[in-house]
């Protein structure tokens, strides 16, 4: 017998229960659809209902609530309860919860007779994220059709943006700036541009070491903690996660750096860095490859403490002229150079005018960390048209406690004489940006929930509004897009993965709708 959930109907099953349902109903054409089914409504019923009349039993699988990537505040109803409102309908015969990524694992463990899509799906080329080819080949190769439905649709994500909103007066504010500015036409329209650029990013490649353990309890002969190891990963960081955020969106990236050599991180480069990006390295004698290594307790991400093996000063070390011919080997004077400054040693002294007299569009962020504390301002730089920095750089680099963000903002900006694109971000506040010229600054409120890592999220807004300024993108989409993106970064433990464009225009989509 299927095994069920206490205190539930009988329909909803386990996942690894589906196997079992071609046993149970020999002789009978089984029927998959899978969705996540937010809010229920009649859309979604005559879809199953219409589904249903391709066999005799139908199952519906639904996407577990840490898998729904459509933005902020979704799913509005966990999968509990949605699985409880399917199985309310008597046309639904079993309900379970899909704890992966996409459909295809659940195809293969039910090999269903017929899986059915809603007429949306039919003109493929609108899937953006292409799911719906890989799911036709699991379908077919267990023997079964894929099918589609010829129903009336509705959205639920434009009813639960309609009546269950949850969003702020600010984000409101935005999201009708953007509508008004072009939507989701013209937001597509930016995206697909993207690809003809041609983006170089210099910076510190940074390795990021995670080593997730089980915090026990104080330690008896000493005042801290102790945690058992459980396992560790390494994550590619830096400059390098950036190139990773934007080869998805973009045909011609490369990255720019100096490493160590060292026999981890050359793998590193080979496992972690998309193969879309061209890396051009070079190998620093005796100068380690940035490394921040963070104890964090599993479960919850929290960090307990963190060990950098880092050096700042590898241009005295050794001569910088070979590096700096590097950079002008190229001409990215109609391109786009991304400086990611994580201030590390990489972009000091000679390398610093270099960057300086490059032509073409150069977008910069001069980072503070605890490693380079108070010693790493934007003001090093003279020769920018994009500066993105968070609000504490603002204020090291004027010494400047208390002026409110918006104001200091406008100092910026002003001391760049106007001619450049400024943004300050205000982490879960959001961001101001200030295209050139002397006009009002571009507040848009973050675009995050259940914030999983914020590691990384600075550096996902700055590469994804390099790009939009870039493009020319109108300015009220610059702060809303890169928010979004940087959202969705917080998702993700560290640098893990990358944010996929495929996650970003249906995060956007559904915001917007």
């Amino acid at each position: 017998m299927i095994a069920v959930e206490k205190n539930k109907t009988s329909k909803i099953i386990k996942f690894e229960d589906l196997a079992k349902i071609r046993a149970l109903h020999a002789g009978e054409k089984i029927v998959h659809c899978h969705g996540v089914f937010d809010v229920l409504h009649a859309g979604h019923l005559a879809y199953l209902e219409s589904a249903r009349k391709f066999g005799q039993i139908l199952v519906v699988t639904l996407t577990a609530d840490s898998f729904v990537n459509k933005g902020p505040g979704r799913p509005h109803f966990t999968d509990r309860i949605r699985s409880r409102m399917l199985a309310a309908l008597e046309v639904v015969d079993y309900v379970a919860v899909n704890h992966n990524l996409t459909a295809v694992p659940v195809i293969d463990v039910l090999r269903p007779d017929f899986y059915v899509k809603g007429p949306d799906y039919k003109d493929r080329s609108k899937d953006v994220t292409g799911e719906i080819y890989r799911e036709q080949s699991a379908v077919e190769k267990h023997g079964g059709r894929i099918e589609f439905t010829d129903d009336e649709t509705w959205s639920s994500s434009a009813l639960i943006n309609k009546f269950f909103s949850d969003w702020s007066e600010g984000q409101l504010k935005v999201i009708r700036e953007v509508q008004e500015a072009g939507g989701m036409q013209k937001i597509s329209s930016l995206i697909e541009q993207m690809a003809d650029e041609h983006v170089r990013i210099i910076g510190e490649p940074i390795v990021d070491t995670y080593i997730f353990c089980n915090p026990e309890s104080i330690s008896s002969k000493n005042p801290c903690i102790s945690a058992q190891f459980l396992y560790e990963e390494n994550y590619a960081g830096g400059s390098l996660a950036i190139a990773n955020h934007l080869a998805d969106f973009c045909n011609d990236v490369s990255v720019v750096f100096t490493h160590g050599g060292e026999d981890y991180f050359l793998q590193l480069l080979n496992d972690k860095v998309d193969a879309r990006v061209q890396v051009q390295g070079v190998e620093a004698l005796n100068i380690p490859t940035p490394r921040k290594t963070r104890y964090l307790a599993i479960g919850s991400s929290q960090r307990m403490f963190e060990i950098t093996d880092i050096r700042h000063d590898q241009w005295r070390q050794m001569p910088a002229h070979g590096f700096c011919d590097l950079l002008n080997q190229r001409d990215y004077s109609q391109g786009i150079t991304i400086v990611a400054d994580f201030g590390h040693g990489l972009i000091e002294e000679s390398v610093i005018h270099t960057i300086g007299g490059l032509k073409g569009f150069v977008a910069l962020n001069a980072q503070t960390n605890s490693s380079n504390f108070g010693f790493n301002p934007f003001t090093k730089h003279k020769s920018f048209k994009y500066l993105c920095i968070d609000f504490r750089e603002a204020r090291l680099a004027y010494h400047d406690r208390y002026t409110p963000a918006v104001d200091l903002v406008k100092k910026i900006h002003s001391d760049l004489k106007y001619q450049s694109s400024v943004s300050v971000t205000l982490g879960p506040n959001g961001s101001h940006y200030f295209p050139p010229g002397e006009g009002a600054a571009f507040v848009s409120p973050a675009f995050a929930d259940q914030v999983v890592d914020a590691t990384g999220a600075g550096d996902a807004y700055f590469a994804m509004t390099s790009m939009l300024i870039k493009m020319k993108a109108p300015p009220c989409m610059v702060p809303f897009m890169g928010n979004v993106f940087a959202g969705l970064k917080t998702k993700i433990v560290g640098n893990k993965a990358s944010v996929s464009r495929a996650q970003f225009i249906k995060a956007l989509d559904t915001i917007l709708k």
